[in-house]
């Protein structure tokens, strides 16, 4: 039966002239009732969904609607953003807590055990890194490894790194570079000792260890100790005591607490001040390193250089599966920055803090000297190629990573 028959059988008073009329109608309406019905079904299905209950977050400050708990930590500024935190979750008696800042839940964890399920059993789901200010400037637009989310360019930098930059072979070819710098911090050592020769001489521990790590990384990456002449001592010049400073500045904004980073509306004001600081730290970076960058890539690309010698030449020579180059020149620089962050940073801070353990306890420095007379003796420095042997001394660096 067709659209009009229908209309003859439901309207038979009808005129003629109107049952065509009627019929387009009809043919009109059915389309709109099927959408009609389509939605009415969706927001069904979303109801039932919204009616189950969801999972209960870890316990936290009751967040104020859109701002979260931004105005308790923003009212806390006589003291550091963490100790609020800890603060909070001795009063609820909690290993896990849950604080809302703005659209973003932040999980704090003290427990290792529940730690570990975040670190290890569920790595995968938790496997990304934060977006904020300063790790934007620091990766060049998130173009490194380190603090760039999960996704296609941290696995393609990941690549790079596992495949031409941290092999054996590779670590095994920089070796004498390395050798070189442990015996420039002897003798920068032994030239403080001499300059502050009294009744006891005072060595600046974080001065030698960030020197000694800021030298091997330069050596290793550019094949040079200075970014300028050095003093006369073998300590930093003027240059790489401003590049240090620089390092450590964006380090110390990396993921400090920035309202921006929650309330991105807020970021043209730079409120605290700390986008303005981590651009002119990264300045300075860039102004130390791109030159030196520029100037490699453009010696490959004439001709002028046949044989890599480091780290650099190593990122401009790493190729993909198509045999062109691995990496653009701007993600180069990018690694390049990040991994005098990461060398100039964890090492010394490790070799300041064990050295700190062993004088409060003389007796595990006792136990390490021991061990390095008895393994190395005293009549040649320790060579990397000693520490398989040396497990105490290992264990020691261990506890202080």
């Amino acid at each position: 039966m067709d659209n009009t028959s229908s209309i003859n059988v439901l309207f038979p008073s009808l005129p003629c002239g109107l049952h065509e009329f009627a019929a387009s109608c009809l043919v009109l309406a059915q389309p709109t009732f099927l959408v009609f019905c389509l939605f009415v079904s969706l927001f069904v299905v979303k109801a039932k969904g919204k009616s189950r209950k969801k999972p209960d977050l870890p316990p936290g400050p009751t967040p104020w609607p859109i701002i979260g708990n931004i105005p308790e930590i923003l009212s806390k500024k006589n003291k550091p953003t963490y100790r609020w935190i800890h603060g909070f979750m001795k009063e609820l008696n909690t290993d896990i807590a849950c604080i809302r800042l703005a659209n973003t839940h932040v999980i704090s964890v003290t427990s290792p055990e529940i730690a570990r399920e975040f670190l290890k059993k569920h790595d995968a789901v938790f496997a990304s890194r934060p977006v904020t200010m300063a790790t934007e400037y620091s990766s060049r637009g998130f173009l490194t490894i380190a603090v760039v989310p999960w996704g296609d360019q941290w696995k393609k930098m990941r690549k790079v790194m596992a495949s031409e930059i941290m092999t054996p072979a590779r670590l095994s070819s920089l070796l004498d570079k390395r050798t070189e710098e442990v015996d420039n911090l002897v003798r920068f050592i032994y030239n403080q000792c001499k300059s502050n020769s009294g009744s006891s001489a005072v060595i600046n521990l974080r001065l030698a260890a960030r020197q000694c790590t800021g030298n091997v990384i330069r050596k290793m990456m550019f094949n040079r100790r200075y970014f300028g002449e050095g003093r006369k001592d073998g300590g930093p010049g003027y240059e790489e005591v401003e590049y240090i400073e620089s390092v450590f500045t964006v380090l110390h904004h990396l993921y400090s607490f920035i309202l921006s980073d929650y309330l991105p509306w807020l970021r043209p004001l730079d409120l605290e001040g700390h986008e303005k600081i981590v651009s002119e730290a990264m300045k300075v970076l860039n102004g130390y390193n791109d030159p030196l960058i520029d100037k490699r890539v453009k010696e490959w690309k004439d001709g002028k250089r046949k044989e890599p010698e480091d780290l650099l030449d190593a990122f401009i020579l790493a190729k993909d599966s198509e045999g062109k180059p691995a990496l653009s020149v701007e993600e180069i620089k990018a690694q390049c920055t990040e991994m005098m962050f990461a060398t100039l940073d964890n090492p010394s801070n490790a070799v300041e803090w064990a050295m700190a353990e062993m004088i409060n306890q003389p007796e595990i420095l006792q136990k390490a000297t021991e061990e390095i007379e008895r393994v190395v003796g005293n009549q040649r420095w320790v060579q990397e190629s000693d520490i398989p042997r040396l497990n105490y001394v290992k264990s020691c660096a261990r506890e202080a990573f």
